[in-house]
């Protein structure tokens, strides 16, 4: 008899793909989540994956899956379920893993979409797999089932030290970017869990050519390790990491025009409006390497009266990283105007060292703007009048919750213009 799993949070992005996957594999899933989004929500049903609102006492399950963001409720768990084994989101995926043939993309930034775009390849190719991604694709599924035995792709996350359970059979090392440091706290802890993590793989361990981190951990494993040449684009060198991947997991040659149809991700280089007096694109980016990516990349394709809002995700990674944050935003403060929003603080307690207050007290003086999330529909109409009859090329970059909103105030927009344009 296979267990039943009880899952804390089961519509975030993380869990909903899991709990599906636990589903075909023919375990009983059913969950909770205070927030459910309601489209990931009905796709779980449909998969006969019961879920309610809140945590329901008198449910029998062997295991209770719950994400990292519900570590901080155990107590309150325990109290409806004295005796319950809880594991960790990561734990129960490493054990899934366990039987199958895993390539694992590793990093602190691009997982997501190297997993994705390899995804897309196998499907557009009709190769064989599974896979497990932590993000929403534009036109397929996060996850697709595999038995036991048979390859599967997923991203790995090292955010809360669950990565140390895996066992790839082919690892996708993207960079070795020190990012969450309440989990390895300095560059020798996170260098130490990438040395484990290769002792670990099994065939292959793949990494980018300019990245002196992991070429260095490499050389321990040269026999089964291969650099892989990469543009300075992070576009490019996403894609040539995927190709990379893709070849090694599948072992054959593959054209890079596999990738020319993918369609992205969510909040991934997304375009929230294309109109006449707006171009706006959302970005996932919350780690001062790929921040500074990605608005050079975006800056080189839209450069005429850029509007960038930034909001900063944790106050933990905030407090780190205040003076890399300043940096950047006054550098790129020359080039375009520059708004900063309130830290989404996920399950963090406040925390004024890791404000954005004191990026903004980093700041060149006058560089850049310390605003509300309620400023800024106000903002763009005063950049408009500041920037009369020219094109806003706006850039929301962040982890945070302020894309939802951003996203809702352009959907009204377009709403009120499409009923405009029917009188």
């Amino acid at each position: 008899m296979r267990e039943n799993f009880y899952m804390g949070g089961v519509c975030g992005m993380g869990m909903a793909p899991l709990a599906a996957f636990l589903k075909e594999d023919g375990r009983e899933v059913f969950g909770f989540d205070d927030t459910p989004n309601s489209g990931i929500k009905a796709s779980l049903e449909k998969l006969g994956i019961g879920v309610s609102d809140k945590i329901e006492s008198g449910r029998f399950f062997d295991l209770m899956v719950i994400s990292s963001a519900l570590a901080r409720r155990k107590n309150e768990i325990l109290k409806l379920y004295p005796d319950a084994k809880i594991i960790r989101r990561g734990e129960c995926w490493a054990k899934l893993c366990e039987n199958r043939r895993l390539t694992a993309v590793v990093g602190s930034h691009g997982k997501s979409t190297v997993s994705a775009m390899i995804a897309h390849a196998s499907l557009k190719l009709n190769l064989d797999c599974g896979f497990l991604i932590g993000a929403v694709p534009n036109d397929f599924p996060m996850h697709r089932y595999c038995p036991e035995g048979e390859i599967v792709v997923s991203e790995i996350d090292e955010s809360d030290g669950t990565i140390e359970n895996f066992h790839p059979e082919v690892l996708v090392a993207l960079n070795a970017d020190l990012d969450h440091t309440d989990t390895y706290a300095d560059y020798a802890r996170l260098e130490d869990m990438f040395a484990r993590l290769f002792a670990r793989t099994k065939r292959k361990i793949l990494y980018p050519a300019r990245d002196k981190t992991l070429e260095r951990i490499a050389r321990k494993y040269a026999a089964r390790s291969r650099a892989v040449e990469t543009p300075q684009d992070f576009m490019g060198a996403n894609a040539a990491m995927a190709l990379a991947a893709l070849e090694e997991t599948f072992g054959k040659k593959f054209c890079p025009s596999v990738f020319e149809s993918y369609k992205g991700l969510l909040r991934r280089q997304e375009i929230l409006c294309d109109g006449a007096e707006i171009f706006a694109m959302a970005d996932y980016a919350h780690h001062p390497t790929e921040i500074k990516s990605f608005i050079e990349w975006f800056l080189g394709r839209h450069p005429e009266n850029p509007l960038i809002f930034f909001q900063p995700h944790r106050y933990t990674r905030t407090r780190r990283f205040a003076k890399d944050f300043a940096e950047i935003l006054s550098e790129f403060s020359e080039r375009a105007t520059v708004a900063l929003l309130p830290v989404y603080p996920a399950s963090e307690t406040y925390d004024a060292n890791g404000s954005s207050r004191a990026i903004f007290d980093l700041c060149r003086e006058g560089s850049i703007m310390l605003v509300k999330p309620e400023d800024f529909g106000n903002i763009i109409d005063a950049f408009k009048t500041k920037n009369a009859g020219a094109k806003i090329n706006m850039a929301i970059v962040g982890a945070g919750d302020f894309y939802f909103e951003a996203k809702n105030y352009f959907l009204k927009q377009n709403e009120k213009a499409s009923k405009n344009s029917r009188f």
